[in-house]
């Protein structure tokens, strides 16, 4: 890509971003601060409060396998539509390479409105590399008028060091956003996920096994907000709540924007195979 090119998608994305700043100034600054709960979350959802990272903080989505991919991603997307919600508003941006957007296609817009993500807010940014990727998340954070920013990426830790990780950081940090890096592809070999970064949050994210349901459910156009997590990193304090070694159910609620734990509803089969008189026998 000519270096044009790249920078008629970083002009595109200044202006996009200078339009939603000047739409939504003011209730964008007095939003809650760092830490605060969007509003309806219930008191003492402890799980919630790891995700409470804030703005100006960098998180890190792993997905545990390949295919686990597509699961890692919209988990960084329920991700950005809690901090938005916790600063009561403001844009996000979502920055995706080409390969990505072959292999998984495009973040489905029906689905964000019905998720409570108003797509006036909303930018697409697509980007050829990895190194346009990081580039592109810089000069997003570094706007006030964002949230949050996700970006959809086939990086690797080789491009992807400490010194790169606080760049990102310090951009969220002066923009006040807060940063999800999200990785297309696992990393290799048994330890690969414990890089070192500057992101405060660092989790795995497997796709949730699929709900035991009586008949087919109707169509949607938004899919279950369920996950599976692991902790890999996070900050001092919070270790107490999820136990690394383990795996977590974990759900998103759009209507109040917090995470919860998922406690799947299955229960034993009912006895068919027990002869008709067994209840007899027993009574007597």
């Amino acid at each position: 890509m000519s270096h044009s090119g790249v920078s008629e998608r970083i002009g595109f994305l200044r202006r996009r971003l200078a339009a939603i700043e000047a739409r939504d100034a003011a209730p964008a600054r007095l939003g809650p601060l760092l830490g605060a709960s969007p509003a309806g979350l219930d008191a003492g959802a402890s799980l919630d409060a790891l995700f409470a990272a804030g703005h100006g903080n960098l998180s890190e989505i792993l997905p545990a396998r390949a295919p686990d991919a597509p699961a890692a991603a919209a988990f960084a997307l329920a991700m950005a539509l809690r901090a938005r919600a916790a600063r009561g508003g403001g844009a996000l941006v979502v920055i995706l390479e080409d390969l990505g957007a072959q292999e998984f296609g495009l973040p489905y817009g029906r689905g964000l409105a019905q998720a409570g993500l108003d797509l006036s807010s909303f930018a697409l940014i697509r980007t050829r590399r990895p190194r346009e990727t990081l580039w592109a998340m810089e000069e997003a954070l570094k706007s006030p008028a964002c949230a949050a920013v996700v970006a959809e990426t086939f990086l690797n830790t080789k491009l992807y060091d400490l010194a790169a990780s606080r760049r990102l950081l310090l951009a969220a940090r002066r923009g006040g956003a807060l940063a999800l890096l999200a990785p297309l592809a696992p990393p290799q070999g048994p330890d690969s996920a414990r890089f070192s970064s500057a992101a405060g949050l660092r989790v795995e994210i497997a796709a949730a096994p699929p709900p035991i349901l009586p008949s087919r459910p109707p169509l949607s156009p938004v899919a279950p907000f369920l996950w599976r997590l692991r902790l890999i990193k996070a900050r001092a304090g919070l270790w107490g709540e999820i136990d690394p070694a383990q795996w977590r159910d974990i759900a998103f609620d759009p209507e109040k924007a917090a995470f919860r734990h998922a406690f799947p509803e299955r229960f034993p089969a009912e006895a068919r195979d027990r002869p008709a008189a067994a209840p007899a026998r027993r009574r007597a």
